[in-house]
């Protein structure tokens, strides 16, 4: 009587445990315990973690996924031809592992992106391609999310790579990973050490440098006449182009918009910076 007496009280501590929301105990500790190194990122969702699994120069860790998603994620990583571990754990497990945020049941740990030198860059792409060289580069846009949606463009506008400025910049995390839809995996991105050196490195490697600036001499529209080398800065999110960018670049051009209109978005502009790139590349192709 008192054993059974027992079970149904703690039965019915669960239901409320359950009916309130709390989560499980061991879920708790799992979260608690779990901790990135300092070499570790977190990608999440079905088409960032495949794309990163098929990235021959990512270094991967493991997988976490639920039970009823071992066995499709099992023959993945065998079809591809890897060994990694993959770790199952509950729905909930996931949610904290991501920081309550969408995960579609699949999280790999693995080593953040090297990010290439300017020099590295430069030096690679003279022997890669015969047509005139594309960057987007971004100074000081701290948003990952923007980042990752303008790395995504970058790669469907087919330009050759997209530079961040070394301080302020985020490093990356699951939010640009997602973002960029897996396009993080197929893009360059390079890292800049001194924007204004590395400016006047691009101009002696016969780039001509625009910056996207509110109150431009220039049209946005003028990029698709170009033939050479093309390099585009935008600005942060709130500022803009710094003072000694924008002293830096041949010239600063804008996007005519609606006067009675807000400023675009940084990953909107850029978007359509971009475009206007691509017009002039399928014309010399």
């Amino acid at each position: 009587m008192n054993n059974k007496h027992k079970k149904l009280k703690s039965n019915k501590g669960t239901k409320t445990s359950k009916k309130l929301g709390f989560a499980p105990k061991n879920i708790n500790n799992f979260s608690k315990n779990f901790k990135l190194q300092t070499n570790q990122v977190i990608i999440s969702g079905k088409h960032s973690t495949l794309s990163a699994l098929g990235n021959r120069k990512r270094k991967l860790f493991y997988l976490v996924t639920t039970q009823d998603q071992c066995i499709t994620w099992k023959r993945t990583v065998e079809d591809l031809g890897l060994s990694i571990e993959i770790k199952i754990k509950e729905k909930e497990e996931l949610d904290e592992l991501n920081n309550l945020k969408p995960h579609q049941n699949i999280i790999l740990i693995a080593e953040p992106l090297q990010r290439t030198s300017l020099d590295e860059f430069l030096i690679s792409k003279q022997h890669q391609t015969s047509y005139p060289i594309r960057i987007i580069i971004l100074d000081q846009v701290t948003d990952p999310q923007n980042v990752g949606a303008i790395i995504r463009s970058a790669h469907a506008f087919k330009m050759d790579g997209l530079a961040l400025s070394q301080t302020n910049s985020p490093s990356e995390t699951a939010a640009m990973s997602k973002a960029s839809s897996g396009a993080i995996e197929r893009l360059e991105i390079i890292q800049l050490s001194n924007m204004a050196r590395e400016i006047k490195k691009l101009q002696q490697s016969n780039f001509t440098v625009y910056g996207l600036a509110h109150g431009g001499s220039g049209n946005i529209f003028d990029l698709e006449k170009e033939t050479g080398n093309i390099a585009v800065i935008l600005g942060s999110e709130g500022k803009g182009l710094r003072r000694l960018t924008r002293e830096k670049v041949d010239a600063l051009i804008t996007i005519p918009i609606n006067e009675e209109s807000e400023s675009l978005n940084v990953s909107n502009a850029a978007c359509i910076t971009m475009l206007q790139l691509q017009k002039n590349i399928i014309k010399i192709k």
